[in-house]
């Protein structure tokens, strides 16, 4: 099993499908952001059917298996309903493939315990897994390899873990991309990119794509990615309910203070919320940073991605 681990916009998926396309390994691609946020069999089901209709050979299984049995003998297995029996034979049927598990973290909000179907995978089928996520504490939460009553534990994994592009390879990014398009852009702009975008992959393509495609303004360009990025932030945070205003009061005082200790948080949301317990506040960094959206170093949390740091001050 391959862990694949990155933040937002790192280039997993890119590295993940270029090593499968290139190596000719037959492989199906679920990208998990695309369930509901209560997942259940059949929606894992539908994704997984659609991540097979996408290729010839995932066209001619679905075929199969909807027209014979395929054996599930031997395993001991007792299904619970008919959604379970119909994902576990497909799933069955992709023996001598590769499994793409994207963005698995969002696995765990299901009563299915999808953590036990990896290990069934793992334990007993000719299918390599490859998992990959962005929310990285979130998606350990999900795969507690380190928990001796979990089913995963115990497994032999990998991890790849996806950083920034140092300054150098994001500058040289841009300029090859810019070069294939036949398109002359000044040093400058190159340089003012790099300082802004951090080497972060997504969004060196966000910039290069929408330059290319007619946006000559790279202020406006920038605009457009913070804007981006906080959307899909505000997402994320309308899971939190009630406690969505302390969360984003915690955003914004580490935006502003740019690196921002445990206390000054603390006394921030006191300030403009009301005072925050001491757990509520641990609970509350501990998700963000699971989520990805902040970091903690020695010099205290920061956020994770500049563009999206400018985006919380302007726009959350």
């Amino acid at each position: 099993m391959v862990v694949v681990t990155g933040l937002r916009r790192y280039g997993k998926t890119s590295l993940m499908l270029t090593y499968l396309n290139e190596t000719g390994k037959r492989y199906v691609y679920v990208d998990c952001k695309f369930l509901p946020p209560a997942v259940s069999l059949k929606s894992f089901m539908s994704l997984l059917e659609a991540g097979l209709s996408n290729v010839d050979w995932g066209r001619r299984l679905l075929g199969k298996v909807s027209l014979a049995e395929v054996s599930l003998g031997g395993f001991g297995l007792k299904f619970k309903n008919k959604e379970e029996e119909n994902l576990l034979r497909t799933i069955k049927a992709l023996e001598g493939s590769v499994l793409v598990v994207d963005e698995a973290q969002a696995l765990r909000n299901s009563a299915y315990r999808f953590d036990s179907l990896l290990a069934y995978i793992f334990d007993n089928l000719d299918i390599k897994l490859m998992i990959s996520g962005s929310e990285v504490g979130l998606l350990y939460r999900f795969l507690r390899i380190d928990d001796p009553s979990a089913p995963l534990y115990g497994r032999a994994f990998s991890e790849i873990r996806i950083k920034p592009l140092p300054r150098d390879m994001a500058r040289e990014f841009l300029a090859e991309g810019f070069k294939q398009e036949k398109i002359s852009v000044d040093e400058r702009v190159l340089d003012e990119a790099v300082e802004n975008l951090d080497g972060v992959i997504g969004w060196l393509t966000y910039f290069g794509y929408s330059y290319v495609t007619g946006e000559a303004d790279a202020k406006r360009i920038y605009e457009g990615a913070s804007k981006l990025a906080v959307e899909e932030l505000k997402r994320a945070l309308t899971l939190y309910g009630e406690g969505e205003p302390r969360y984003r009061e915690a955003l914004k005082i580490v935006a502003t203070l740019r690196s921002a200790s445990w206390s000054e948080i603390k006394r921030g949301i006191g300030a403009r919320l009301g005072e925050v317990t001491d757990s509520k506040l641990s609970n509350i960094l501990k998700n963000l940073k699971d989520s990805g959206f902040i970091v903690k170093d020695e010099n205290g949390y920061s956020i994770s991605d500049p563009v999206l740091a400018r985006g919380i001050l302007s726009y959350l």
